[in-house]
């Protein structure tokens, strides 16, 4: 619990806790993290320091978690637009990689190229939540030794991106806001980019869009897959003052970025579903959800689902409420699991990293609960 009177909370009973704190703007994000942690372990404490079958804990810190290519070792953020860390999966060392490196220390997220150097995501600068994540969002380039400061390659993003796993490529979608000329603020552009290698490091190759949408659809490219010539995407629908909550929703899909066909897998009215980690043998992805919990809290859970089109899927963690599996990442040979810790109320913020045996979970009941999509209905 907070004791610190200085500390001026709202008062309206049904604002979250971490909202109210989050709102005062007297707090950096570091403090505001560190106090709503407190409040919230106070109250619920990590189910994973008794954790269910199959799974266990990684880290009591951290967020957005990715495996490197040879699935030795897994990058993270040690906290919302902080530094990144990275985990030797053998002796689990941590070491803050860019802690003492440059000026930047506020990233969102970290991936691997397959050459292992470090593309990051963040603002130059925190400014807000909207801001910093939605318009400012953009990369950086740093080796895969950490030697030199991250390196910013002049392009903002929305969101995340995707990484190929056989060639340095990348695949991201920009919108209005960041470059007006594409189109009005909610117009959306999904491109793959080269990254190619000079004199002077990285820059950009050649580019070419696949897939353009507006109107409140908000795409965000995750994997590669079918050789590079497919993209998996998650695709919002939240973002209209306009929409009924029984209508919005996040959906995942399949683009063939030669002939632009969309290949939907799975949409249900009011649900999220956001694929969050491909599996090596491209059957499958995770996918990031709340179709389980109550719909105030919207906790989250992680599932697999078929890419078939069918809408098969099935639960992978069971966390109680109101805790939440959030951001996975699947392991290069398929055993295992990472993903963040999280509550509703974190603001995409993470509470530390799990692990989940797919080995042992593919050889107990549990991987035989496969579940079928909500129909979709068509809305006004």
């Amino acid at each position: 619990m907070v004791k610190d009177p200085s500390i001026k909370l709202g008062r309206e009973p049904h604002i979250p806790y971490r909202k109210r704190v989050w709102t005062n703007k007297e707090f950096s994000p570091e403090l505001c993290d560190k106090l709503n942690d407190e409040y919230f372990f106070s109250r619920y404490p990590n189910p994973l320091d008794n954790p269910p079958p199959f799974h266990s804990k990684l880290t009591d810190y951290g967020e957005r978690p990715y495996w490197s290519p040879d699935g030795k070792k897994i990058a993270f953020i040690d906290h919302r637009y902080g530094d990144v860390c990275e985990i030797d999966m053998e002796t689990r060392e941590i070491r803050n990689l860019t802690k003492d490196l440059g000026e930047h220390h506020s990233f969102w997220r970290v991936l691997y190229l397959p050459n292992n150097d470090y593309i990051l995501i963040g603002p130059k600068e925190f400014k807000d939540t909207y801001v910093s994540r939605r318009v400012e969002n953009e990369l950086w380039w740093m080796d895969k030794d950490a030697k030199n400061p991250p390196r910013p390659l002049g392009l903002r993003i929305f969101e995340g991106i995707g990484v190929s796993k056989i060639a340095n490529r990348i695949t991201y979608a920009i919108n209005g806001e960041q470059y007006p000329e594409i189109g009005a603020p909610d117009a959306y552009e999904c491109h793959i980019t080269e990254i190619e290698y000079g004199p002077d490091g990285p820059y950009f190759g050649k580019d070419r869009v696949f897939y353009r949408t507006f109107g409140g659809f908000n795409p965000e490219p995750q994997d590669f897959l079918a050789n590079d010539t497919q993209v998996l995407m998650a695709e919002y629908y939240d973002n209209l003052p306009d929409v009924a909550p029984e209508n919005w929703y996040t959906s995942t899909k399949i683009v063939d970025t030669l002939t632009g066909n969309v290949k939907m897998i799975i949409r249900e009215n009011g649900v999220h579903n956001e694929c969050e980690g491909i599996f090596p043998d491209e059957k499958y992805c995770c996918l990031e959800s709340f179709k389980s919990s109550d719909p105030g809290l919207r906790n989250k859970d992680m599932y697999m689902v078929k890419l078939d089109g069918s809408g098969d899927l099935i639960p992978l963690t069971r966390l109680p409420m109101p805790w939440s599996a959030r951001n996975s990442n699947v392991s290069p040979d398929g055993k295992m699991l990472v993903f963040m810790m999280s509550n509703p109320h974190t603001d995409g913020g993470g509470l530390g990293l799990g692990l989940l045996d797919l080995e042992a979970w593919w050889n107990s009941d549990e991987s035989k609960k496969w579940q079928k999509a909500i129909p979709w209905k068509d809305f006004d």
